[in-house]
């Protein structure tokens, strides 16, 4: 450990934490704003003070802190009444059966600490200072990300699938007129859409998420029920429904006369 008073690190104290019930419609008016002065703000109660500054090394395979390291400030009351103080001894535990096995001993308890911070704080831990795998977004960008306000385009940037994609997913694909039953060889089952979406047998969302449903051109919702194709079909079955689909508008493109 370190950045941190021994004295605090040899008592322990209250666990409990407290969370936000309240709903409210989040919007660019009124969402939170990333801390501007985050040398000295605590994680938790987000004051502008004299913070107990705990770094956290990057661990091993099997930890959350593989290729992760992070700090986390916080301010003594809020160190003294919402953690345990043996947390930041950063205890590790090494498994007997693979050397290559290592954890924190409270790693659970300080990642659920963590998600319990206001989401300003959240942010401070998870990107601007953190070191690793798990850090390269701006600031604000996550914080709008994780409140689902992040723009599509900006979304796109970062790789991650944005709020309307994840919408349309949701929307579409189980109703949409296209997707088919894909019978594999060994007899398991899927869905897929000749344009791309995929997911359960019989149209239900997978558990990733397709982005080919947003702004999908081809939308339509199911007027007939849905058909099985064979694996060994399938290529064929793709080459045809789009140009059943398409047909007219490239022979009117392309066969004039």
């Amino acid at each position: 450990m370190s950045n941190m008073d021994t004295n605090i690190a040899n008592n322990t104290t209250n666990t409990e934490t407290k969370t936000d019930t309240s709903i409210i419609p989040i919007t660019n008016e009124n969402k939170p704003l990333a801390i501007q002065n985050p040398e000295n703000t605590c994680f938790k109660c987000l004051q502008d003070k004299q913070v107990h500054k705990i770094c956290i090394p990057s661990l091993g395979y099997t930890s959350y802190f593989d290729n992760f390291s992070s700090r986390v400030y916080l301010c003594d009351s809020c160190l003294r009444q919402y953690t345990n103080l043996e947390w930041w001894k950063l205890e590790t535990i090494e498994s007997k059966e693979d050397w290559y096995e290592i954890y924190y001993k409270y790693e659970k308890e300080i990642l659920e600490f963590i998600k319990s911070l206001p989401i300003q704080g959240q942010e401070l831990f998870f990107t601007r200072f953190a070191h690793g795998d798990k850090s390269y977004m701006e600031g604000q960008d996550w914080i709008d990300f994780e409140l689902g306000i992040l723009p599509h385009e900006e979304c796109e940037k970062y790789g991650y699938y944005s709020p309307q994609e994840k919408i349309a997913y949701k929307e579409r694909f189980p109703i949409c007129q296209h997707p088919v039953n894909k019978i594999y060889n060994d007899e398991s089952k899927s869905c897929w859409c000749p344009f791309g979406s995929h997911g359960k047998y019989n149209q239900i969302c997978g558990d990733s998420i397709c982005d080919d449903c947003y702004e999908c051109i081809y939308f339509k919702e199911r007027e007939i029920p849905i058909r099985d194709i064979l694996e060994d079909d399938w290529n064929d079955y793709v080459v045809y429904y789009k140009n059943k689909i398409n047909g007219d508008k490239y022979k009117e493109k392309f066969e004039k006369e």
